[in-house]
């Protein structure tokens, strides 16, 4: 298994990982429809979906990138592959040429930093300038991007062994179950 100790890590300023930084925009109940398109809001479950909508005019819709909860859940981030409308209460971050696997591994160097935060003291624009998360690197001292997609897809791959273990037991014990209540 790959050992994110064995690693050397650096701290990268959000601007310099993301192509693109931008909240969404402020859409208020009254001017929700409802519909099919995910809306994330700054909640810290379900990935942030709040409910579900039509695109109104103006909404902003993302995808392929992370939520980051700038108020309300401050600090929480989700990988969305799905397309969404946002609110004005969380930012999006994307960045060319990520993968799944990417997105995954810095949701949880995000989640490093949402200790910094709270109620009180929210991510605003500025805030989000300064930001950094810390990354392990390749010998350039850049973000080692193949060591994070080979560490996700290990940690998953994994988690589906678990499950499938899991899975087979819970159909054997249904099993003998049965043949217990025939008998």
């Amino acid at each position: 298994m790959l050992s994110l100790q064995d690693r050397n890590w650096s701290a990268f300023h959000l601007t310099e990982l993301f192509d693109s930084i931008q909240r969404g925009k402020r859409l208020k109940r009254a001017d929700q429809q409802r519909g099919e398109v995910p809306y994330v809001s700054s909640s810290a479950l379900n990935n942030g979906v709040d409910g579900f909508i039509s695109r109104a005019k103006g909404c902003r819709v993302f995808s392929n990138c992370i939520s980051l909860a700038n108020s309300g859940s401050v600090g929480s981030a989700f990988y969305e592959p799905f397309e969404f409308v946002a609110s004005d209460h969380v930012t999006h971050l994307k960045r060319d040429g990520l993968k799944k696997e990417h997105y995954l591994f810095l949701v949880a160097a995000l989640g490093k930093q949402s200790s910094n935060f709270n109620f009180n003291r929210e991510i605003n624009d500025q805030r989000i300038q300064g930001m950094q998360v810390m990354l392990p690197t390749n010998m350039l001292g850049e973000p080692d991007w193949r060591f994070m997609e080979d560490y996700i897809r290990e940690r998953e791959a994994d988690q589906a062994q678990r499950c499938r273990e899991f899975l087979t037991k819970r159909i054997a014990d249904i099993e003998r179950e049965r043949e217990r209540e025939r008998e």
